[in-house]
């Protein structure tokens, strides 16, 4: 877990378990492109067709996702038996899966061979797929499904990032994503410290963070905090986004980096303290050690890591009580981000309605249960804030929840984003925290690096 990547990439490796070495049954988990409404067939009544003497013929919609470990995988599971229960004689899902390390060369070979998939799972490596004028514009089969436009119902102004033209949606949401912070609720009980709450700052947390941190001699035995999701490019955004800046001017086809702000700066020393100048949380090495393979946080060796709240799920059979609370605030300001999950359609599929079906299901039909599932924070405004969603959930969960009302997506939608990511965010932001690069000169490398990225077609 010490190298982060990506949010993908992480949830990968807190996947420990999954196994789905092959695409296997999953029965249950810039200059725009065309505009008009003319991409997506006329919206009709979803479900089966007819042929030429009226019988009902079954739609067979093959889709793709990835693993994102045995609880939520059980809960996808679960999901597509009800799916294909609800609409047997009409349509019929066979929803396959793999490591995400594997899943777009997947996807790309599928398009490549002319078979893509009916619908896949959307990450922002789906936006390349938009440039290149692959996917369906969703507009004319939305305003069939019900309350998902309903602003009185669903969070319509977070949709706005999928409006890649700036006017159409190319992409069906049905779950948010976010940040927060988790803490060891036994280690704050043994020192008699109160909990982190909505009122927390990061130097009220900095503060926390040095009292709960145990040495023997020269050995730390107990870490105050982890820098978890700190150390990944959208989570250290974070702390920019709260002094009111940013890594790049705009988020979808941005024109310039301005790593070398104050801002931006102060966000990178800030963590790069917390290990080396104030040593309450540990480098790569010691967080290897102390980890033992199932994480630090999970191992019990630290009081505090900032992380997406997609581990609600697999930190919920942890041998500890621990909870969660909203991102800290940098002095008297805090914005969270946020991410919706959902699905994409290529154009070429031949039952784009069938396989808009399942999206608008989950995303309307099924959100009780997927609150009930505990695995993803479900889009619609009633099941995200229901009874079933808040009972059993850490009891600072409905406070970070109400943290989304100042959210900016965590995302960065370019041609070359993945290039940028892999090959300048992640081994410059490596060197910071490993304390062999300065964050000045880490971000003169990232404005060089970068900026020459966005200009590369």
């Amino acid at each position: 877990m010490d190298k982060r990547l990506n949010r993908r990439q992480f949830l990968k490796h807190v996947a420990i378990g999954a196994s789905a070495l092959a695409a296997a049954p999953l029965v249950g988990c810039g200059s725009p492109a065309a505009t008009s409404t003319e991409d997506a067939p006329a919206a009709t009544a979803v479900g089966s067709t007819s042929d030429a003497a009226g019988a009902t013929q079954l739609q067979k919609v093959r889709g793709l996702a990835w693993s994102n470990g045995p609880a939520i995988d059980e809960n996808f599971k679960k999901r597509i038996t009800m799916f294909n229960e609800s609409h047997q004689r009409a349509i019929e899902l066979d929803l396959q899966f793999l490591p995400y390390d594997q899943y777009w060369q997947k996807i790309d070979l599928a398009y490549a061979s002319n078979q893509p998939y009916d619908f896949y799972y959307w990450d922002v490596q789906a936006y390349g797929h938009y440039k290149k004028d692959l996917l369906l514009n969703v507009d004319p089969f939305l305003q069939n499904a019900g309350d998902m436009m309903d602003s009185s119902k669903y969070p319509v102004d977070l949709y706005k990032p999928w409006r890649f033209d700036g006017a159409h949606l190319y992409g069906v949401p049905e779950n948010l994503q976010t940040m927060v912070l988790y803490y060891n609720k036994d280690i704050f009980d043994k020192a008699g410290m109160k909990y982190p709450d909505d009122t927390w700052t990061w130097d009220d947390a900095l503060a926390a963070a040095k009292q709960l941190t145990v040495r023997e001699g020269d050995e730390v035995t107990q870490w105050g905090m982890d820098i978890g999701a700190l150390s990944i490019w959208w989570g250290l955004q974070t702390l920019s986004w709260s002094q009111d800046d940013s890594f790049f001017d705009k988020v979808l086809e941005p024109s310039q980096f301005k790593m070398s702000s104050p801002a931006n700066i102060q966000a990178m020393k800030f963590v790069q303290d917390l290990i080396w100048k104030d040593k309450v949380a540990p480098n790569a090495a010691q967080r290897s050690s102390a980890g033992q393979d199932v994480g630090i946080f999970e191992s019990g060796r630290t009081a505090m890591r900032p992380e997406g709240s997609w581990n609600i799920a697999g930190f919920s059979a942890l041998p500890f009580k621990w909870d969660m609370a909203p991102l800290p605030k940098w002095r008297d300001k805090r914005v969270v981000p946020y991410w919706m999950g959902g699905w994409v359609f290529p154009k070429a599929s031949k039952v784009s309605e069938a396989a808009f079906e399942f999206a608008r299901w989950s995303a309307t039909d099924f959100q009780p249960q997927m609150a009930k599932d505990h695995d993803w924070i479900p889009l619609s405004n009633a099941a995200r804030n229901s009874p079933d969603m808040l009972q059993g959930m850490p009891s600072g969960f409905k406070t970070s929840l109400d943290a989304l009302a100042s959210a900016n997506v965590g995302d960065l939608y370019h041609q070359n984003s993945q290039q940028i990511i892999n090959e300048v965010f992640n081994p410059t932001f490596e060197q910071v925290w490993e304390n062999n690069l300065t964050p000045e000169d880490a971000a003169k490398q990232i404005d060089e690096k970068a900026n020459a990225l966005l200009k590369k077609t």
